[in-house]
């Protein structure tokens, strides 16, 4: 993963952004390895403030209150998480309803509009097709995203 201002966060801001992720992963139910995967991937840069590494064991079953961890990000913070729930929901191949109602919700506490959510969503989809083009390259398998 290329570097990103996750790294910049406040350890307050890290938490909401790290429980947040993973409501979006397990809002179905399920925890797939993609799904795991990509929440792991994105939440290992904030693991190295000591606070953080204590309270991301074991987060992953509880349930959250969304608005309270909304309200704790900065815009900036908004933003980011907005990007990677969106990740994170298309990681598994598909996206359901449960994770576009969470991904809406931070849209509005972002105040990302309508047109830009779905830049974000077609910007997803054009990185998993580069993604998936190197799949083919080499012959090996991969799953699509449904809409």
């Amino acid at each position: 993963m290329l570097p990103d201002t996750l790294m910049d966060m406040q350890p307050e801001e890290c938490i909401a952004y790290a429980e947040i992720m993973a409501a979006v992963a397990t809002c179905d139910g399920k925890f797939t390895s993609e799904e795991m995967s990509a929440y792991e991937a994105r939440t290992a840069s904030l693991l190295v403030q000591p606070y953080v590494r204590e309270r991301l064991q074991g987060m992953v079953d509880e349930k959250i209150d969304l608005d309270s961890y909304l309200n704790s990000l900065s815009s900036h913070g908004l933003k980011l998480v907005l990007r990677d729930s969106i990740l994170m929901a298309a990681c598994d191949g598909r996206y359901v309803d449960e994770e576009l109602k969470i991904i809406g919700r931070i849209a509005s506490a972002a105040g990302v509009d309508e047109g830009t959510l779905n830049q974000l969503y077609s910007w997803v989809l054009e990185g998993w097709a580069w993604h998936h083009r190197g799949h083919q390259m080499l012959g090996l398998e991969h799953a699509q995203i449904s809409t």
